[in-house]
């Protein structure tokens, strides 16, 4: 089974050996599924242009000192205007030392803080610029619940998911991506879109909880975004033998119960028209009590 593209945000690329010179990727731009062009610094100057292969060897490099073309002169174009547009941001080299911290450690002395972080993640997003928070998570993030982390999660919750999505993958942020099940409503195409990306690399656990959280805000009526959820899980389960349906009914359930007059029975009656689907929840039910 393949891997998932990679991201080389953050990664530390040594000149002679693991105690030599070493610059760090702070810009990147995907070019296909196959190649990555990035920019690596030497402290915050780009010094190097290169393209990289996904597995990480250097299809091209050179020192922007000496040579440039096309995509070098765009990246380092692209790169100067995201640095002129941090300027606009409030956001100081000791705010963000403190957003690599949970709250519960962070000084907090900038009280707009998390405004700051969450203001730059949706700008990064809308553009779909690589992240200076994310890369510095990356590199020097002990903790996975900082400032930026849970700035980036109010940020999804904000953004246009369609950009969102591609933003996370971009950055390998892969973790995060289930948080766009609490938004799936607005977005239902997105939901087979999301699903048929990781099934095809066998993250099925990311699936699995981008499909939980869904059923978690769905409205009880939304049939078709009820269905899609049924029949992803009803697919996970024929290829690995799996019981993702049974889960998702079971919140379903739960929700119906909790939040409706009617009984489960009746819900799914009303709610599901799907044939197959239908078969499916049957057997699920006579193989065991559900909810």
């Amino acid at each position: 089974m393949k891997n998932l593209p990679p991201s080389y945000l953050g990664k530390k690329v040594f000149m002679d050996g693991p105690d030599g010179k070493y610059y760090v990727v702070r810009y990147e731009e995907h070019v296909g599924k196959k190649k990555t062009s990035v920019l690596l610094f030497d402290q915050d100057t780009p010094v190097i242009f290169a393209v990289l292969s996904d597995d990480g060897a250097f299809l091209d490099s050179f020192y922007l000192s000496k040579k440039s073309n096309e995509a070098s002169t765009t990246a380092v174009e692209t790169y100067q205007e995201i640095v002129q547009r941090k300027k606009q941001h409030r956001v100081t080299q000791d705010d963000l030392r403190d957003a690599l911290k949970p709250k519960s450690e962070a000084k907090m002395k900038n009280e707009n803080i998390m405004k700051y972080l969450v203001d730059e993640h949706l700008e990064d997003i809308k553009h779909q610029w690589p992240s200076r928070l994310l890369t510095l998570q990356k590199t020097d993030g002990k903790s996975e619940n900082s400032l930026i982390n849970e700035a980036l999660v109010e940020a999804l919750n904000q953004a246009n998911a369609n950009k969102s999505f591609p933003f996370l993958v971009s950055h390998r942020y892969d973790q995060y991506v289930p948080q766009l099940g609490f938004i799936m409503e607005k977005y239902p195409n997105l939901l087979a879109q999301i699903a048929d990306y990781y099934l095809e690399y066998n993250e099925t656990k990311i699936v699995r909880q981008l499909l939980v959280n869904t059923c978690e805000r769905v409205p009880l009526d939304d049939s078709a975004l009820i269905e899609d959820i049924l029949h992803l899980a009803q697919k996970i389960d024929h290829i690995h033998y799996s019981n993702v349906l049974k889960m998702v009914l079971s919140i379903l359930f739960k929700r119906v119960k909790q939040d409706s007059s009617a009984t489960p029975k009746a819900w799914l009656n009303k709610t599901v028209h799907d044939k197959d689907i239908r078969h499916s929840i049957v057997a699920a039910l006579k193989s065991k009590k559900i909810g």
